[in-house]
C-alpha cells in the first residue's frame, strides 16, 4: 500500500483528491484531506488531480508536465476516469480510434478481434441491468446488486459508452491481440479528450452471461477479452503526472 500524505503548505482543501479516490481511502476532515480506513491500491489519482501538487506518495511529489503533446507525455498522463458527462463522444471520434486500432500488432496478422460499441446512456444502462440480472441469478459477484441498491455503480461508472473487444478462442493470440487493439484505441481516444477506464467487472460478466453475449453479438466460439468505459470526463482534469517506480526487468545478454 502506498503511503499517502499531504503538504499542508500547498493544500487548499478543495477535496478533489477525495472525490477521485476509487477505493474511498481518502476522507475530508476539518483540517483537510486525510487517509481513512479503506485500502490504497496505488493508482495515485489523488496526486494526478491535485491543483496545487500537495499530495505525496511515499514521500514523492508528482511532476507537472510542460506539455502533453508528445507520445511519452500521453502515455504517462493517461488516467482512469470514473466520472463522466452524460453525453457520449461523437461517433466519428470512436470509429476513428477503432479504425486505427487495426494497425496494432496482431499474431500472424490475423486481426481476428472484433469490437462491440454500446453507445449512449440508455443503451449502457440496459446492458448494466442485464449484467446485474445475471449476478442475481447466478450468484456471481454478489456484491454488485447490493452496491446497485445503494446507488453505487462500479460496473459502468455512469459512462455513456462501452467498447467491448472479443476474439475467437482458437485464434493465434486470443486475448492478447484484443488488448493490444483496445489499448491502441484508448490512447487515441485520450488524445482527443475522451476519458476512459478499463471495465473488468463488465468484461467478466459479458463473457459469462448468455443474455449479455447475445445482446453484444458475441458468437459462442468467441471470448470477451476486454472492455473499456469511455466518455467526456466530468469535473476537473488531471494536471500532474505521479511518480512511478522504475520497471523491474531481468536482462539476459548472453
Amino acid at each position: 500500500m502506498v503511503d499517502i500524505t499531504f503538504d499542508p503548505s500547498q493544500c487548499v482543501k478543495c477535496g478533489a483528491c477525495v472525490r477521485v479516490c476509487p477505493m474511498g481511502h481518502l476522507v475530508m476532515t476539518d483540517a483537510g484531506p486525510d487517509v481513512g480506513r479503506g485500502g490504497c491500491m496505488g493508482c495515485l489519482q489523488c496526486a494526478a488531480i491535485c491543483p496545487r501538487d500537495a499530495v505525496r506518495a511515499d514521500g514523492k511529489r508528482a511532476t507537472v508536465p510542460e506539455s502533453f503533446d508528445s507520445l511519452e507525455a500521453l502515455v504517462m498522463s493517461r488516467r482512469s476516469v470514473r466520472s463522466f458527462k452524460p453525453e457520449p463522444p461523437d461517433r466519428k471520434t470512436i470509429q476513428w480510434a477503432l479504425d486505427r486500432a487495426n494497425y496494432a500488432p496482431s499474431g500472424k496478422n490475423q486481426r481476428s478481434h472484433r469490437f462491440t460499441v454500446v453507445y449512449g446512456r440508455e443503451a449502457v444502462e440496459a446492458v448494466r441491468q442485464t449484467a446485474l440480472d445475471y449476478c442475481r441469478q447466478s450468484g456471481f459477484a454478489p456484491e454488485l446488486p447490493k452496491l446497485a441498491e445503494k446507488g453505487v455503480d462500479p460496473v459502468t461508472c455512469g459512462a455513456p459508452v462501452l467498447i467491448f473487444c472479443w476474439s475467437p478462442r482458437d485464434s493465434v493470440n486470443p486475448g492478447t491481440d484484443s488488448v493490444l487493439a483496445l489499448e491502441t484505441a484508448e490512447l487515441l481516444l485520450v488524445s482527443r479528450g475522451v476519458g476512459t477506464c478499463w471495465a473488468g467487472y463488465m468484461r467478466r460478466l459479458a463473457d459469462r452471461s448468455p443474455a449479455l453475449r447475445e445482446k453484444l453479438g458475441v458468437p459462442e466460439n468467441c471470448a470477451v477479452d476486454c472492455c473499456l468505459m469511455a466518455g467526456r470526463p466530468a469535473g476537473g482534469g488531471f494536471v500532474n503526472i505521479p511518480a512511478r517506480p522504475p520497471a523491474e526487468a531481468i536482462w539476459v545478454d548472453r
